[in-house]
């Protein structure tokens, strides 16, 4: 009994229900900049002003996933709670079928934001309960790879609908979700108990200071992604890059985390060390700058590379720390979740902030942005120094 108790979803089920969902991630958060400006006329700071609703719904629906979640198990199971939040994504995002005008970008954005907020701190939850040592560095490490491989993909998936039926990628967002309901059979109706006699012999001790450093770099990681966003779109356009081609090349980005993070996954000689939180930080600034200040298509790629590296070792190790002090619970999981949500919240306020201050609210006056995105990287690269210093 008690072997079933403990026996995990099965990874599978858990990586398919992953390539699956994670299309939602992909349009909300990288997508939808392109459809809203395409085929809504947003234009950068209605952009912008679009992210900062979302990222506020994603933290708050993160940080009560656990909460909610609790106090509804004794009712229905998390596995149920899955199936309703995917129904109720898909349901919005079918609005572009019956439905015009702004308004549907933002209902379909923001309940997909907060639907999303407490789909993945569960399926996170549910991928790594059960699972220590290497079989939880195995679930991570695929589970990394299957969510940002999807992302990408979508990327991909949306240019042809780009010049003439954008909105239609929403409407595919929802049919997915219906397909993900599908695989919710195989999954465990509640995440395995994580045996506590299990997950404190394999956790080092170093491993909560570089949780806590993790915890400073995965907002600003997002910081810095909910900044460039919504701006791509106008950034591409400065450098007249074709409407067909500008969500492949958002893929290039994506597809630079993927291999980082694989490379994580095959060797676990990172684990334990700070250099990893180092050359994360750098990579992320100097990506960033390399972006907005490119101006051909060779030098965009390369900023976009560099920073796609930056973010999938600032993820890979956040959530591995994560998982490991956390001790796989939801709670855990919807943390991580709300540091991700909390920085794309603040990215889009602080370009709205610099964007309204300059002479022009044009991409074009994209030097302030700079600074004050450098200036949150000063700082926290001291906070991380500081945390560094006390852990040594």
């Amino acid at each position: 009994m008690n072997h079933l108790v403990n026996k995990p979803t099965p990874l599978t089920a858990s990586l398919v229900f992953t390539a699956l969902a994670s299309t939602g991630t992909s349009v909300i958060w990288s997508g939808l900049p392109f459809i809203a400006k395409s085929d809504y006329g947003f234009g950068e700071v209605e952009t912008l002003a679009l992210y900062v609703t979302i990222g506020l719904v994603y933290v708050l629906g993160a940080l009560s996933s656990g909460w909610v979640t609790n106090k509804l198990q004794p009712h229905i199971s998390s596995r149920s709670i899955l199936a309703c939040l995917l129904v109720v994504q898909a349901a919005a995002c079918s609005l572009p079928l019956f439905c015009d005008g702004g308004w549907v970008i933002w209902v379909a954005g923001g309940v997909a934001g907060m639907c999303s907020s407490w789909i993945w701190p569960i399926v996170e939850s549910h991928l790594v309960a059960g699972r220590h040592g290497r079989a939880m560095r195995r679930a991570i490490g695929w589970w990394n790879m299957v969510w940002m491989v999807a992302v990408a993909a979508v990327m991909f998936a949306m240019a042809p609908l780009m010049k003439e039926h954008a909105p239609m990628a929403l409407v595919g967002l929802g049919g997915m979700n219906i397909l993900a309901i599908g695989v919710l059979p195989w999954f465990r109706k509640t995440p395995a108990q994580h045996d506590e006699a299990s997950v404190i012999e394999p956790v080092p001790d170093e491993y909560q200071a570089l949780l806590k450093g993790s915890r400073i770099l995965l907002p600003l990681s997002y910081i810095i992604c909910g900044v460039l966003s919504p701006l791509l779109p106008f950034v591409f356009s400065s450098l007249e890059v074709g409407v067909f081609w500008q969500t492949p090349l958002v893929a290039v980005w994506m597809m630079s985390r993927v291999f980082v993070t694989g490379a994580m996954w095959h060797w676990a000689t990172w684990h334990g060390r700070w250099s990893v939180q180092w050359v994360a930080a750098f990579s992320m600034a100097l990506g960033f700058v390399g972006i907005l200040i490119a101006q051909d298509i060779l030098l965009l790629i390369i900023g976009l590379v560099i920073f796609g590296v930056g973010m999938g070792m600032t993820y890979y190790a956040a959530l591995y720390y994560a998982m490991s002090v956390g001790r796989a619970k939801v709670g855990a999981g919807g943390t991580h979740e709300a540091l991700i949500g909390g920085g794309y919240m603040v990215g889009p306020m602080i370009g709205l902030a610099t964007l309204q201050s300059a002479s022009s609210g044009q991409s074009a006056s994209m030097n302030p942005l700079i600074l004050v995105v450098l200036a949150l990287l000063i700082v926290a690269i001291g906070a991380l120094a500081i945390i560094w210093r006390k852990a040594r």
